[in-house]
């Protein structure tokens, strides 16, 4: 952990936290290929929390944007204590695979504790 976001580990990828003014860019290295395969952002603005992501795999097909979401998700809701998330930027698809439901030009996603 190299500030107040965590660094972490799935079965497939190491995932490095970097502290940014309003939230925290998280870079996903897949293990296995030891390559950067995205990146997810989340940024804090007053009492709403986003998230985008980037990736060379538009509708996550090899899943590891997902795993990420899950820890990242989980990390928002029991350590952040956020209520809910909204997406930015990505795919619809990779969103509502998520759980993320859209609610008038975005989607939001409840978050439980």
């Amino acid at each position: 952990m190299q500030g107040r976001h965590p660094d972490f580990k799935t079965s497939r990828l190491f995932v490095e936290a970097t502290d940014e003014e309003s939230g925290c860019k998280w870079t996903l290295h897949a293990i296995r290929e030891k390559k950067v395969v995205g990146t997810i952002i989340f940024t804090w603005n007053a009492s709403t929390g986003t998230l985008r992501y980037t990736t060379t795999d538009e509708d996550d097909q090899h899943g590891y944007i997902t795993e990420a979401l899950t820890s990242i998700l989980s990390y928002l809701a029991r350590t952040l204590l956020l209520k809910r998330v909204y997406s930015e930027a990505g795919s619809e698809t990779v969103w509502r695979r998520n759980g993320f439901q859209l609610q008038a030009n975005r989607y939001a996603r409840e978050l439980h504790h």
